[in-house]
């Protein structure tokens, strides 16, 4: 190796090893803003808004930082778990020797042992790994540790992961989307079993690939019913131009809620569907959706899908629920103020807590522009609605 290819390696290491620092150092100060924030809730008068102040902390450093609520949940955690059982590693982290990745992995070992004992065995050995192995390797490496620690525990371990299966959907480019599923592992090799023997049926003009056969016949059993016709009754809101409906223009449709996009050309094979019901939405040049008052304190439906179209995922910032799944809350309060379109929006019920607890203020001038104020004094825009996004 040249002396410059040999510098070079040494400035790339050099400045792995800073940007891991300075990841613990923002870790650290998160922690220590958490922990000061909890003290000011502890140390107040108890109300019965107590949770939902001590729930607020992690979303007011989600705004701070441009995070979600759960990455800074997350992070909060392992850390906290880190520091807490694992010393010689937290201080690994603080030194720059492993990145909070790593962090993250040893996090989730310790959180799987019930034995203090264990905790200190893993501490003890787990920095000299972690420093010279790659993630999956030391994922491997804890997984092996931890069962022979407490093998006693395994079997438990297993039933609680099993407790924790989960289905996923993650939009991504293009029009496709990735289903990820957590199943206990002799369902998902049944499931595997059963998509490879479906190849057996395939005919051999197929022009489709081994994977695209696969895809395509997970998606029909998902979605057929026991007569074979689809089974699927949901709604799926997208908007589009209705110049790219009739063909005039290739503009892509949009979900409501931003997070996904499908070509022009999809939304109209999509339309040629049977039993495909179209909405149409009329807003003026702002994007706002012209104003529908109603009397009474609950919007009704039609109201309540005008708000989802507009608002398309709650309006505090950064998150990403859909409208679809939040409260339609009334910025000035009922009876004050009108069930109406300029006074609704569209709020998860957290987020809907924190305001009505006061823990998170909301104002609107007199343009219909609402912010939001945070503990910390910070003043934030609402979230932009869907529909006038970039």
């Amino acid at each position: 190796m040249t002396a410059r290819a040999d510098a070079l390696l040494d400035q790339a290491s050099r400045r792995a090893r800073e940007q891991a620092k300075a990841e613990a150092r923002t870790t650290a100060a998160m922690l220590e803003f958490a922990d000061a924030r909890r003290a000011e809730f502890e140390s107040a008068e108890r109300t019965e808004w107590h949770e939902t102040e001590l729930a607020s902390i992690a979303h007011e450093l989600a705004v701070e930082l441009q995070m979600s609520v759960r990455t800074v949940q997350n992070r909060l955690h392992q850390a906290r778990e880190v520091r807490g059982k694992a010393p010689a590693a937290w201080e690994a982290f603080l030194s720059g020797q492993i990145d909070g990745y790593r962090v993250r992995i040893i996090s989730e070992a310790l959180g799987s042992l019930r034995d203090p004992r264990s905790d200190r065995v893993v501490d003890d050995r787990v920095v000299g790994y972690a420093a010279t192995h790659t993630a999956t390797e030391l994922r491997a490496w804890l997984r092996r540790l931890t069962t022979r620690l407490e093998p006693q525990h395994h079997e438990e371990r297993s039933r609680d992961a099993a407790n924790d299966r989960r289905v996923h959907i993650d939009h991504r480019d293009d029009g496709v989307s990735e289903l990820w599923a957590l199943l206990p592992t002799a369902q998902a090799a049944a499931i595997d079993a059963l998509l490879g023997g479906s190849l057996l049926g395939k005919e051999a003009d197929d022009a489709r690939t081994s994977d695209q056969f696969m895809a395509d016949e997970l998606s029909r059993r998902l979605l057929a019913g026991a007569d074979g016709e689809p089974a699927v009754k949901a709604t799926i809101a997208v908007t589009i131009p209705a110049t790219s409906l009739a063909g005039l223009s290739d503009e892509p449709g949009t979900s409501v809620d931003g997070q996904w996009v499908l070509p022009a050309w999809m939304v109209r094979e999509l339309a040629a569907r049977t039993g495909t019901l179209f909405h149409r939405v009329i807003t003026d040049p702002a994007g706002r959706v012209l104003d529908v008052t109603k009397l009474g304190r609950f919007a009704p439906a039609d109201l309540e899908f005008g708000l989802e179209v507009r608002d398309g995922v709650c309006q505090f910032p950064t998150c990403t629920r859909p409208a679809t799944r939040c409260d339609k809350d009334h910025r000035v309060p009922w009876p004050h103020g009108p069930t109406s379109g300029q006074n609704m929006w569209s709020l998860c019920r957290r987020h809907h807590r924190t305001k009505t607890a006061g823990i998170f203020n909301a104002t609107l001038d007199e343009n219909g522009h609402a912010t939001w104020h945070l503990p910390s004094g910070r003043v934030v825009d609402a979230e932009q609605m869907a529909l006038t996004s970039t």
